[in-house]
């Protein structure tokens, strides 16, 4: 027998008592999850994960394994989220949002849509929203006092950051308060006994479209149309009555707008999610954040990036994500969105920052949050 198949045969033993560790800490988990319920408390508790990371790394022996060690208990602790959050999916894991007295929130989009349903986990099955049209109507509406605050889409897992939200953070003095995810199902919808072989045009927003590339590749003959909105689409399919007109939207716009779900999940990753965030003019903290969002600008000399992450890495601060969108005054210019584990009211968190700020041309806090 040779050396490789010596290892395998050692792998497999250790995968099996990996296996059966695995389980008992995922039992753990689940009981931590009904705890959490019961005392709502947040799923995420950075700090938490922070301490697990600092004890494997005590009794790593290989040093050379250390980053291969922090990734992999960070890829574990996404596992463990994802059970406890499917463990008690009915439950909440913070209250929901209120509105002050006489306050209005509200979102763009139309009943159906998954802004809609991440208003509704947001700030409760009662509240009374105000829709918009357009994402910019809501950005101007909060900034005029006409809101308190609004519900838009901000991230997605499959296809990267809504572009137009994202460039609004920059152009409207704005702040995040919280986020949520919702996952995504996109549902193929028609005209009652519409089938798949009589549409010839689909309509979503961009990103749903974008994130439906399989299906487009294996039915070549329906056109992409973009929309304004998911929800929108689903309504104006319904209002057109045009058998070979179709929506990709969610499976609630059928039983609202009265069509037939034609094809179910025809999404490329069936575990995709888009992150939603409240905005809002309001720039006061916010009570158990865990996460902030910067926006900055980058100066054009040698390791300047690199001088504006330092602190991070200095001060084991986790980065969840990071995105340049281009700066519209300067060509090839960029501004930089940098979000991460923490918050503004941790002493630490703001020296890292205040030492980030020295290295940026621009700077600015979008808000530490909670994650709702």
């Amino acid at each position: 027998m040779n050396r490789i198949e010596e290892n395998r045969k050692k792998i497999i033993l250790f995968d099996r008592e990996m296996t059966a560790l695995f389980e008992k800490r995922m039992s753990c988990v689940r009981e931590i999850a009904v705890e959490k319920a019961k005392e709502n408390k947040n799923i995420f508790d950075p700090k938490r994960e922070s301490k697990i990371i600092e004890n494997a790394l005590s009794v790593l022996s290989d040093q050379t394994l250390k980053n291969y060690t922090v990734e992999f208990f960070r890829d574990m602790m996404e596992v463990s989220k994802k059970i406890q959050n499917d463990t008690i999916p009915l439950k909440r894991q913070q209250k929901p949002m209120a509105v002050s007295k006489g306050g209005r929130a509200g979102y763009q989009g139309a009943e159906g849509s998954y802004t809609e349903q991440a208003f509704r986990w947001i700030y409760g099955e009662k509240a009374e929203p105000v829709s918009y049209q357009k994402v910019e109507e809501l950005f101007n509406a909060i900034s005029t006092g006409e809101l308190e605050s609004g519900v838009v889409p901000y991230e997605n897992s499959s296809t990267g950051g809504v572009n137009n939200v994202t460039d609004m953070m920059r152009n409207y003095n704005l702040f995040i308060k919280a986020e949520t995810e919702v996952r995504i199902e996109h549902c193929l919808l028609g005209l009652r006994g519409t089938l798949l072989k009589d549409i010839e045009y689909a309509y979503s927003h961009s990103q749903g479209l974008s994130q439906c590339t399989d299906f487009f590749d294996k039915n070549p003959k329906i056109t992409e149309c973009s929309y304004a909105n998911t929800a929108f689409a689903a309504r104006d399919v319904a209002k057109w009555g045009i058998k070979g007109k179709a929506a990709i939207a969610s499976k609630s716009c059928a039983s609202l707008y009265g069509l037939d779900i034609i094809r179910e999940n025809i999404q490329d990753n069936n575990r995709n999610k888009t992150r939603f965030i409240v905005i809002s003019a309001n720039q006061e903290p916010v009570e158990d954040a865990v996460k902030t969002s910067i926006l900055f600008t980058s100066n054009h000399t040698p390791g300047a990036l690199f001088k504006i992450l330092e602190p991070f890495y200095e001060n084991e601060i986790n980065i969840t994500r990071i995105e340049s969108r281009p700066n519209p005054r300067r060509s090839f210019e960029y501004f930089f969105y940098l979000d991460f584990n923490g918050s503004t009211a941790d002493s630490a968190i703001m020296q890292s920052l205040d030492k980030t700020r020295e290295s940026c041309g621009y700077f600015r806090i979008l808000g530490s949050y909670k994650i709702i």
